[in-house]
């Protein structure tokens, strides 16, 4: 039965909980005084502070412990200013420590036995004057009383170990995974260790503490050994499949060495092998950097460990080494400094298990540089207030003046340095985007957006996508990034962006998006234009064959030269609007009508077929174009039947407003001849006729009128009729003339 890949993620948990579970107990099975010391203030124990109705009800803040003595053997047993060192890895040997820990050990039993029933005695110097008070202490630690730095420690390697195993649990096949893993188990034993230790009250028992201070040692080299042999392999192995087993070697056998006590010096226990792991770390890291080159992926993965190693080691420089280094106390305890160690540490499981990996440059660059503003704030305020000896008020607000003018101005322009790539203005964007859509079809068009891909991402390959894309998407953990089709372009693939040198991110997904969006409404107004363009010319058209064959055709028939040379200016006029559509003052319906009257009966009269016209009142004012062009159109077109194809000696014309609904009103036009009947009004005629009939009812229809043709009521002829909108049309009159104001 194959094993869950979760199975050493559970088992590193319980064993951290166990590990937390031990050195809690071991905490809060100490004798306690309720008493906290200060550090460094002297060459005896100072107190700092006392519990209010705790156990050493007598002492005050300011007393030097100079000595105790217990009740069993009655020993006074004198005290020194080690006795609360926070790190014994600070005294210069071996035999320093062990003298400690012996030392304590005595501490320890006193007040075991005074807190068994009895009372401590403890010989105190106040104001010049050495007293002696009697202290019994209680057997257990309060859980309250175990300060926050116990809790942060306890913390970092329970999170140490979570993320080894997290990482281990979905990278198992990966060695990286399990030198991760091994190096959260040593974090976690170096931190519970000094969790337990630093923050004692005053003693523990000298196993005690003995033991926990070789397991940190061996947690703290182990940490080491982890790290280095995970940067032999991560993001990619560039040594031999061997290379790992000389550090485990070397450093493995210097930490059974400091663990067993067998070196001389602390500084051969842990401070040297530290240092030489630490120059290991950087050279098997700066191994990656050349490693990594022409692999996006692997160094993308790499950038988490230059963030997490410039956050954590920078803010351990900075608040510990610096300090120490310029005489000054540091800004937090040693204890605290174990937080710092998993920022590196769980940037580095980030990394390995590869999580988003895509977003890591936009998020590395700006932690980096709010860090860094925080950086070189701390950095002149300390300069001015220890090197320039001014005040801290005035030398604060100088630094923050300073990081705000000169810093984040610098800081915008060291991120375009570092992102490598130019951004784009949107007049620039407008103008790669139309030129996009506006290209001619087909490869011009696509060569384009390749141009315009290029200008935003450098991308280190542009192809056709090997399917359909309907949004833009990554694949392969950001190395390539799918852009949906534009127009008649296909769908196109990119890889890896900056010449290979990052990732796609969501943010490229975005910046696609608002291409793809800006394009859509290119197009639109594209095909708005073009079916824009396609309707004018359609009518055109249509009032030309409406319009301008009847006249053409009244021309040629005309005997008289004289009318037929007024019929033909007459067209070339009507023929100018048509093109023109000039959009100027509409005409009187009634004066249309006595128009068009006049122009239909010449045309008539000159085949010798006789018009009988007969009109309603009608209402006194202007007509919207469309309206006129509409009745020119049907009127026309009929007397062109006519003449063509009625065969017929006779014609009618009846013009009348009827109401409609909502209070509107139409105008029915209608046209009947005797000739010999209609055709169907959809069917080309033998003599190339049939598309007016046609344009009308389109024409018509359009407008939300009705158009019909059908015999005339005996049966013979032919009846053309027509409805339009008046109220319609007077409201386009007034828009016209609102326009023109």
């Amino acid at each position: 039965m194959p094993r869950s890949p979760f199975a050493p993620l559970v088992g590193l948990i319980l064993l951290s909980l166990a590990s937390a579970a031990v050195v809690l107990t071991l905490a809060l099975t100490q004798p306690w005084m309720g008493i906290s010391f200060a550090q460094g203030a002297g060459d005896v124990p100072t107190v700092a502070g006392r519990v209010t109705g705790g156990p050493a009800t007598g002492l005050q803040p300011g007393d030097r412990l100079v000595a105790l003595t217990g009740p069993g053997d009655g020993a006074r047993i004198a005290l020194g200013p080690l006795d609360t060192v926070e790190e014994p890895d600070n005294l210069p040997d071996v035999a320093a420590m062990r003298s400690l820990f012996d030392h304590l050990g005595q501490v320890d039993r006193a007040l075991r036995d005074a807190a068994d029933g009895g009372a401590l005695a403890v010989e105190v110097q106040r104001d010049g004057a050495t007293l002696s008070l009697d202290i019994t202490p209680e057997p257990n630690r309060p859980l309250g009383d175990l300060p926050g730095v116990f809790w942060v420690q306890l913390a970092v390697g329970l999170c140490g170990v979570w993320l080894g195993g997290w990482v281990l649990a979905i990278r198992g096949r990966e060695p990286a995974a399990g030198y991760l893993a091994f190096a959260g188990v040593g974090l976690m034993a170096s931190s519970h260790a000094a969790a337990l230790y630093s923050t004692r009250e005053l003693a523990l028992p000298d196993t005690v503490f003995a033991l926990a201070s070789a397991i940190n040692t061996g947690g703290a080299l182990a940490f080491g050994i982890g790290m280095i042999c995970l940067f032999l392999v991560y993001p990619v192995r560039y040594l031999p499949r061997w290379a790992p087993l000389i550090p485990i070697a070397v450093f493995g056998t210097w930490a059974v060495l400091s663990v067993l006590r067998l070196t001389v010096t602390t500084t051969m226990t842990i401070h040297l092998p530290v240092l030489v792991e630490m120059i290991g770390i950087l050279f098997a890291a700066a191994g990656q950097v050349f490693a990594t080159r022409g692999n996006p992926h692997a160094r993308a993965a790499l950038r988490w460990f230059g963030l997490s190693v410039a956050i954590g080691a920078g803010s351990f420089v900075g608040l510990i080494a610096m300090p120490q280094a310029m005489g000054l106390s540091p800004q937090i305890s040693q204890g605290h400094a174990f937080a710092l160690f998993l920022i590196i540490y769980a940037g580095l499981a980030l990394g390995v298990a590869r999580f988003r990996l895509f977003d890591l440059e936009f998020y590395a660059f700006r932690i980096l540089f709010y860090a860094g503003g925080v950086a070189v704030l701390l950095l002149l305020d300390a300069a001015l207030v220890y090197l320039v000896a001014m005040e801290r008020i005035p030398a604060f607000s100088i630094s923050l003046l300073l990081v705000a003018f000169l810093y984040l101005p610098a800081r915008d322009l060291l991120a375009r340095a570092l992102g490598g790539r130019r951004t784009l203005s949107t007049e620039e964007l407008f103008d790669l985007v139309s030129g996009v859509v506006l290209a001619p079809r087909g490869d011009r068009q696509r060569q384009r957006l390749h141009d315009l891909l290029e200008r935003l991402f450098q991308p280190l390959e542009i192809a056709d996508a090997p399917g359909p894309v309907s949004e833009p998407m990554l694949s392969g953990g950001g190395a390539v990034l799918d852009v949906p089709g534009i127009d008649t372009i296909a769908a196109t693939r990119m890889h890896w962006a900056n010449r290979g040198r990052r990732l796609f991110s969501p943010r490229d997904v975005q910046r696609v998006n608002a291409v793809l969006q800006m394009a859509a409404q290119f197009i639109e107004r594209r095909r708005a234009y073009e079916a824009g363009a396609e309707e004018e010319r359609r009518r055109i058209n249509r009032d030309m064959h409406d319009n301008i064959g009847v006249q053409l055709l009244g021309a040629l028939h005309s005997h008289d030269s004289g009318r037929k040379d007024a019929l033909i200016r007459q067209t070339l006029t009507d023929l100018r609007e048509i093109v023109s559509a000039p959009a100027g003052e509409a005409p009187r319906l009634t004066d249309l009508l006595g128009d068009l009257r006049a122009e239909i009966s010449e045309h008539l009269a000159a085949a010798d077929v006789r018009l009988d016209w007969t009109e309603a009142a009608m209402p006194d004012e202007p007509v919207a174009p469309h309206v006129a062009n509409s009745v020119r159109a049907v009127l026309r077109e009929g007397t062109s039947n006519i003449l063509r194809h009625a065969l017929a000696t006779s014609a009618r014309v009846d013009i009348s407003v009827v109401p409609a609904a909502r209070g509107q009103q139409r105008l029915v036009v209608s046209m009947t001849d005797d000739g010999v009947g209609p055709a169907a009004a959809d069917t080309p005629r033998p003599g190339g006729g049939g598309n007016g009939l046609r344009n009308l009812r389109q024409r018509t229809e359009a407008r939300g009128g009705s158009f019909s043709v059908g015999p005339g009521p005996d049966g013979r002829g032919t009846v053309i009729r027509s409805e339009l909108s008046l109220d319609r049309a007077a409201s386009d009159v007034r828009a016209l003339r609102d326009a023109g104001e």
